[in-house]
């Protein structure tokens, strides 16, 4: 590789109380998530609405109070204290922001605040707001999780390394082979983000119960208007809505981000697992050291304990459950019931956070990954170049190897007996094979020698690895 290497992105200085439970979350999503910024959302929901009615029909909205409303439509001009006072005495949140707003204004523009409006059409768009933009936030952190870990696999082409299957050696490979398989489940996930961010971001400008009585006694075509409105927002809307779109599309945001939580997990699993000291094969080369234990110093050496890989772990817990509560959360009384209004607002927010603090913490640990190169060619010498078998039951069972192939069944029997041998006696492979009749009557010397070498059957390790990493480095999910 040729390239510049992909930096971590930076978490960012938050304020503690930005973040979730004051410890989990990035910059990009404090600006996102919190109450100030979904009155802002709210606000930005309403102004688009008095813009489209204006611009569509100039004289139910003069452009004059338009523009007003536009100007006031800021909590640079809006105290956010203020709109928590009206909400403490009036007890609804869009009540609060629209008085608060129409406070503002000239009592001519305040007539238009919530003009053919129900509160949902507000909430709901504010919601497909602050998730267009958080899915943004999250895959833009996926893809640079995605081309850092593409990137540490072609650092790694040239390293051997023993693949494991049911936790047993298996195949030889390269060390950066399973950073492949990582990234592209990325991809993978970055692609049905993609799915999500053009089909299931929803909002909605259809009255009370999804059919426009306002806009209507209004004179106006409530349907064209819903299309204008959120076509100028770039989200989607349904035709037939209730009060609210139907929160299965809330279930679909939310399981790409547990998906994504699963395939992370995976990822930190198998460096934590390469970390052990029972295995061994990675090195933390982060220049900043953490302390490894309160109790145990020696776990300095290790870099400090696997955090960053266990809370992905805990990421991956915690999105299950969110999850859980999110489908449970498609049951709805038609046309409107607020059973899954309050767990929206607790689950949402720490979900994208927590996502996104993750995502861009394991970044870092793969781009500071190292290797014991040492340990790699332990791993693969320990089996005496038994993890060749198939190979040999290859060639034993190719008539353009051997005048007298073998059946299958009689070569893997007999080389599972050879195999068992060769790693019992601690003795080579090839040496085993070499006293067998049934091999050496088949097969030259020579040649038991050239394929019972593990260094060299790896197979088409090295280009898949390529291919791989042509297909997905550095390109972009989302055309916004």
């Amino acid at each position: 590789m040729t390239q510049d290497r992909t930096m971590p992105k930076s978490r960012g200085k938050v304020d503690p109380s930005l973040l979730a439970h004051g410890r989990y979350g990035t910059d990009d999503m404090a600006d996102i998530w919190g109450p100030e910024k979904t009155y802002q959302f709210s606000l930005d929901s309403q102004s688009v609405a008095v813009e489209t009615l204006s611009d569509l029909y100039p004289e139910i909205v003069p452009p004059s109070h338009k523009q007003e409303l536009k100007e006031a439509a800021s909590l640079d001009v809006i105290d956010p204290a203020r709109i928590r006072e009206i909400e403490d005495k009036v007890r609804h949140d869009v009540v609060a922001i629209n008085t608060a707003w129409g406070e503002k204004v000239s009592p001519g523009a305040a007539a238009h605040v919530g003009k053919a409006r129900t509160s949902a059409d507000t909430t709901e768009t504010a919601k497909a707001l602050q998730f267009k933009r958080s899915i943004e936030v999250i895959v833009d952190s996926l893809e640079n999780l995605r081309d850092i870990t593409l990137e540490k696999g072609m650092e790694w082409i040239d390293q051997i390394h023993m693949d494991q299957t049911h936790l047993y050696d298996a195949l030889p490979t390269f060390a950066g082979r399973p950073l492949m398989f990582y990234a592209e489940m990325l991809q993978s996930d970055l692609n049905l983000f993609s799915y999500v961010y053009e089909n299931s971001i929803k909002g909605k400008w259809a009255d009370a119960t999804g059919n426009h009585h306002s806009a209507v006694d209004l004179g106006i075509d409530g349907i064209k208007l819903q299309e204008k409105y959120c076509e100028r927002l770039r989200i989607g809307y349904m035709m037939a809505p209730a009060q609210i779109p139907g929160r299965e599309f809330i279930t679909d945001i939310v399981y790409a981000l547990a998906r994504s939580a699963e395939t992370m997990r995976n990822l930190a699993f198998y460096i934590a697992w390469g970390m052990g000291d029972d295995v061994d094969i990675f090195r933390d080369m982060d220049p900043k050291k953490r302390k490894g234990s309160s109790a145990m110093p020696h776990k300095d050496r290790k870099g400090g304990n696997r955090i960053v890989e266990e809370q992905t772990e805990s990421l991956s817990n915690f999105m299950r459950g969110a999850l859980t509560t999110s489908l449970s959360s498609c049951t709805f009384r038609y046309g409107r019931d607020l059973s899954g209004s309050a767990s929206d607002r607790i689950m949402l927010e720490d979900a994208f956070k927590f996502t996104d603090h993750v995502t861009r913490n394991l970044a870092s640990v793969v781009f500071y990954l190292g290797l014991n190169s040492e340990r790699l060619m332990e791993r693969v010498l320990r089996t005496y170049g038994i993890v060749t078998s198939e190979r040999v039951l290859t060639y034993l069972t190719d008539l353009r190897r051997t005048e007298n192939p073998m059946t299958r069944k009689e070569a893997h029997d007999m080389l599972g007996e050879l195999a068992t041998r060769a790693y019992n006696e601690k003795r080579q492979f090839r040496d085993v094979l070499a006293e067998s009749y049934d091999v050496t009557s088949r097969l030259p010397i020579p040649l038991i020698k050239e394929i019972t070498d593990s260094l060299t059957y790896v197979g088409q390790s090295k280009e898949v690895m390529e291919n791989t990493y042509k297909m997905y480095h550095g390109i972009k999910t989302l055309h916004h």
